[in-house]
């Protein structure tokens, strides 16, 4: 066995029980992963729109420069038949999740290949401005995908920049100046100070009244001991044992309140939104040339968060002879990103929507003195409270004791500062008449510096007196990409021969330390601590190496036939296991060039398409469970050496040396393959009806997932391919001129995606999370225990049970209950949008909605919202809480809340609520001034009023079921405390020279 040893970290080291490349060819050492993308319509040969047999959905430059988005993916949701996006996050920055017509892989991504100009895209997206791309075409089935061989399986991306128009000089210049602020109201939570004491009163008298007292006795002393052995915090005037009248339940009638401070609209307020971009194109006979400077500032609405980036980019091509032409595009991208609860899991204190929905209303952020004044420091400025014995306030807050997210999220530093180059420098040839010879080259690099400062004033880090975390990262990925064309065209016949090969390299390379004890406030530099806490690093190498070929056949602009091969090898597998073969078929018939229907006025293009193909998957991710110290900074994500086994070196505190493994490999792990079968057809009516249908079967086989494995194993999870899965459905699109003259146009547009998915193939099932896999269902179905009601006599929650004869029964025990698989699952029946375009004279009104309806996803921040048992003192309630059982509501439809029954709550089907939604995702009213008003020197001047994540309607206030995720690496279909999405409101000027 050969055994490759890197040096990662002091005191961590990395194996990889086999070689990566011990046993391969030379061959096999230049492997890398990539794609090919819009190359793939410039030189697969030139093809018509209509010669497409594939399912291809283009998104256009002018639907682009009117949205509000630091990512172009972001401003399309509900705008692209078959494919899902929505958002993960609405940090400003973050990427959202996209989906093409369903899931493809349980534990591999399912993101799809992204491919700028011609190559394979390992950057960021949000490094490419809005305004500097032309078209967004989305590839969804094998006919249009299939050339891309691995990682084309969940759908490709082509996004082609611009590029200077024909024989004409430019200069545009366009500005948008908003507000961003909270998109989706809060859960319907307590908000009142007197609300919340009647709330806990009432918790106590019922568990009082639970534990055998009577209701009078409960209330009694529910009034005495509420606050001195229980809240702590009394911000009202009157005595601990008076704020509440036991007589009445309510709050004292002589109670003054002295304070509130609302979590809410201190952590979240209205900040601004700016953006400027500028290019210059200028199109000659021998030369073209684009140039675009670009900044945005895109500040987001919760404190001391936001997105800042500087865009620049060049796009040369030089015609040397009639035969030849040569080209680069450059890009070049700043971006310097605030995340204050990047890394804070949707539980933990620090993430500040938990903190802000969570935390009863009676604590405050600001310490108080026993008349509610501001308690100042030496330097007259507000203390800050943390609830501790040692504050200001000399009070031990039992809800999240120590720490007050408010003031040190303004006093930590969270900064993700990243450096973007891309470049695509191409060379063209034409010879021999009827050949082409086509070099690309591609290469991105992604630098980045990360600051992780937890300040020595408050909060988790105050214990070790503060923290300092700075990471570096940088990320290569060359492409080289050499392509021969041959066309020919003889009579009605035209055929075209596309032989290429292509190699992708991708090298990661981290460093992250962590230091305590911070010297000097505010400078988060690891010099300026003194306690070293931990050091560690990663070397990634990832090779693809692909041979592909496609042949194009067109009969009379009729019949058209298109073939593709493409074999891939992916430095991922084992050697044995490492190549692939991967195909597409597809053919179409246009009706309306038939002499028959030549020249028909009613129908104007028919054509029936259908296509199959193959393809690879070999982008596995590590479980979420994994414990890879080296990987904890950025989470563990991709799992380059899924074959190889893998350890760490552990030092103890003499800094002796432990090796632990950490990763069980598999060497006979092999590609996922996705499989797709795509039939539809186009149609187009009058000239102004335009409708795209289209059956789909994505089938997955050989699908990896990563299996548990015992605890005696030492590993907590393998790799390997389990079984099969498909998903079936149909997309339509429907496009018509209402109106069309002009003066006045008026446009409507919808789609609608269907889609059920099944696991067809599973020799064991298994449990993950709160979803059960097994053969015959589809994936994400939850498995959890039944609601079955409230005991109406003592308030105990009920859950279904299996009597030993098999019979379902009720039980108050929630161990005994049974885990049942549900009939409902994550994914959504039906997904899709709709919009509407209206101008008249130059004034355009645009308005786009996107939904989802049929799928569940379940409820996790409800049912924090309604805690049962003693941990939760000091928590804050959903108004719900007035629907649970009590001595005097012993009808209710939810279970007693007490300190004594933890479980009253626990997990099961009531927490399971439909995903439906309806959004407004984008609006727009803009005027273009007609010409003749214009100044000389203006080719165009357009002001508009732009807006972004208008509305949205959902089964529940508070819940965004865009957050939700599928197809994720962990926490799939529940709600999380996400940075919620963003309203973005600006004005716009577009200036035309």
């Amino acid at each position: 066995m050969n055994v490759k040893l890197c040096v990662l970290s002091t005191g961590a080291l990395f194996f990889l029980g086999y070689n990566a490349f011990a046993q391969s060819s030379k061959k096999d050492t230049v492997l890398k992963e990539q794609k090919i993308d819009e190359v793939v319509v410039v030189a697969y040969g030139t093809q018509k729109k209509q010669s497409i047999t594939g399912s291809i959905t283009t998104i256009n430059a002018k639907q682009l420069e009117d949205s509000q988005s630091s990512n172009a993916m972001q401003s399309l949701t509900g705008k692209v038949g078959g494919v899902q996006i929505s958002a993960n996050s609405g940090q400003p920055g973050d990427p959202p999740q996209v989906r093409f017509r369903g899931i493809g892989s349980l534990s591999s991504s399912n993101n799809p290949l992204y491919v700028v100009d011609g190559v394979p895209y390992n950057g960021n997206i949000n490094a490419i401005s809005n305004q500097d791309i032309e078209t967004i075409s989305f590839l969804k089935d094998a006919s249009a995908n299939a050339l891309y061989g691995s990682r084309g399986a969940n759908g490709v991306v082509l996004i082609t920049t611009k590029k200077a128009k024909k024989g004409r000089f430019s200069i545009t210049f366009d500005t948008k100046f908003g507000v961003n602020s909270r998109a989706v109201k809060e859960y319907d939570i307590i908000t009142n100070p007197g609300e919340y004491y009647e709330v806990f009163y009432n918790r106590l008298v019922t568990d009082g009244v639970y534990n055998g007292m009577s209701i009078t006795d409960a209330s009694t002393n529910a009034a005495n001991t509420m606050i001195s052995d229980w809240l702590v915090y009394n911000n009202y005037n009157v005595p601990n044992n008076q704020v509440i009248d036991p007589s009445t339940g309510k709050i004292n009638t002589n109670a003054k309140l002295l304070y509130h401070d609302d979590w809410n609209k201190n952590l979240f307020k209205d900040r601004t939104r700016q953006e400027y971009n500028i290019n210059i194109a200028n199109s000659s006979e021998k030369n073209d040339i684009y140039l675009s400077l670009g900044y945005l500032n895109d500040e987001g609405y919760v404190i001391n968060s936001g997105f800042k980036r500087y865009t620049a980019r060049l796009n040369n091509e030089l015609r040397l002879t009639s035969n030849i032409k040569v080209g680069i595009n450059l890009n070049y991208a700043r971006s310097e990103q605030n995340a204050p609860i990047q890394g804070a899991s949707s539980s933990q204190y620090s993430n500040l929507f938990s903190w802000a929905r969570n935390i009863a209303p009676i604590y405050p952020i600001w310490a108080r003195d026993a008349n509610g004044n501001f308690m100042l420091d030496s330097k007259g400025q507000r203390q800050y409270d943390f609830g501790t014995l040692s504050g200001p306030m000399g009070l031990s807050r039992p809800y999240g004791g120590t720490l007050n997210p408010y003031g040190t999220t303004l006093l930590d530093i969270k900064k993700n500062a990243e450096d973007n180059l891309s470049g695509r420098a191409y060379a063209s040839i034409n010879f021999l008449k009827d050949f082409n010879f086509t070099y690309n080259l591609g290469y991105d690099l992604v630098s980045g510096y990360y600051i992780d400062y937890s300040n020595n004033i408050g909060g988790d880090a105050v214990g070790y007196g503060g923290s300092i975390t700075n990471a570096t990262t940088n990320d290569y990925t060359v492409t080289n990409q050499q392509l021969l064309n041959w066309n020919k065209s003889y009579g009605k016949h035209s055929l075209s021969v596309m032989v290429g090969h292509e190699t992708s390299d991708f090298k990661s390379k981290m460093l992250a330390g962590s230091k305590n004890n911070i010297a000097i406030p505010d400078l988060p530099i690891l010099s300026n601590a003194t306690k070293f806490a931990a050091l560690n690093s990663y070397n990634d190498l990832y090779k693809v190496e692909g041979y592909l070929s496609r042949v194009n056949y067109n009969y009379d602009n009729r019949y058209f036939i298109n073939g593709s091969f493409r074999r891939d090898g992916s430095s991922v597998f084992a050697p044995e296991n490492r190549w692939g073969n991967f195909f597409g078929l597809g053919a179409a018939w246009v009706t309306t060039n038939e002499t028959f229907l030549n020249g028909n006025e009613i129908l104007t293009n028919l054509k029936f398409k259908a296509s199959y193909g193959e393809q690879g998957n070999d982008n596995i991710l590590y479980a979420g469970n994994v414990n890879l110290s080296n990987r904890s900074y950025f989470s563990y994500g991709r799992n380059y050496y899924a074959y190889a086994s893998q350890w760490e070196v552990v030092p103890d505190s003499d800094g002796n040396m432990t090796i632990v493994q950490v990763y069980e490999g598999n060497r006979n792990i092999k590609w996922e393959v996705s499989k797709n079968f795509n039939a539809g057809f186009e149609l187009s009516l009058f000239n102004k009806i335009n409708i795209d249908a289209q059956y789909f079967e994505r089938g997955v086989q050989d699908m990896i997932y990563n299996k548990p494995l015992s605890p005696s194993s030492g590993t907590r999870f393998i790799s390997t391919n389990v079984g099969d899965m498909k998903n079936r459905g149909v997309e339509i699109s429907i496009d018509a001129d209402i109106i069309k003259n002009s003066n006045f146009t008026w446009n409507l547009s919808a789609n609608a995606t269907h889609y059920k998915n099944k696991i067809t193939n599973l020799p064991n099932s298994f449990v993950s999370g709160i979803f059960k896999f097994e053969k015959g269902v589809a994936a994400y179905t939850y498995y959890l225990r039944q609601f079955a009601g409230v005991d109406s006599s003592n308030g105990d929650a009920l859950w279904y049970m299996n009597d030993a004869n098999g019979n379902k029964i009720t039980t108050n025990d929630y161990t005994k209950a049974t885990l049942y698989l549900s009939d409902k699952t994550l994914n959504p029946k039906v997904y899709g949008g709709f919009g509407t375009n209206l101008n008249y004279k130059g004034v355009n009104l645009a308005l786009n909605f996107a939904y989802q309806f049929g799928g569940y996803m379940y409820d996790n921040v409800y049912q924090g919202l309604l805690p049962s048992g003693g941990d939760n003192i000091g928590q804050n309630y959903h108004k719900d809480v007035y629907n649970t059982w009590t001595p005097t509501n012993t009808n209710a439809q939810l279970p007693a809340l007490d300190l004594s029954r933890p479980n009253q709550m626990a997990a099961s089907d009531l927490f399971l609520i439909k995903s439906d939604y309806i959004s407004l995702q984008d609006a727009s009213l803009s005027y273009d001034f007609t010409n003749d008003v214009l100044p000389e020197g203006l080719t165009g001047l357009r002001l508009g009023l732009y807006g972004t994540n208008l509305a949205m309607w959902s089964k529940r206030k508070g819940m965004d079921p865009r957050l939700a995720r599928i197809g994720a690496s962990g926490n799939n279909g529940v709600s999380l405390n996400n940075y919620g999405v963003v309203r973005s409101i600006s004005l716009g000027l577009t200036v035309k020279f």
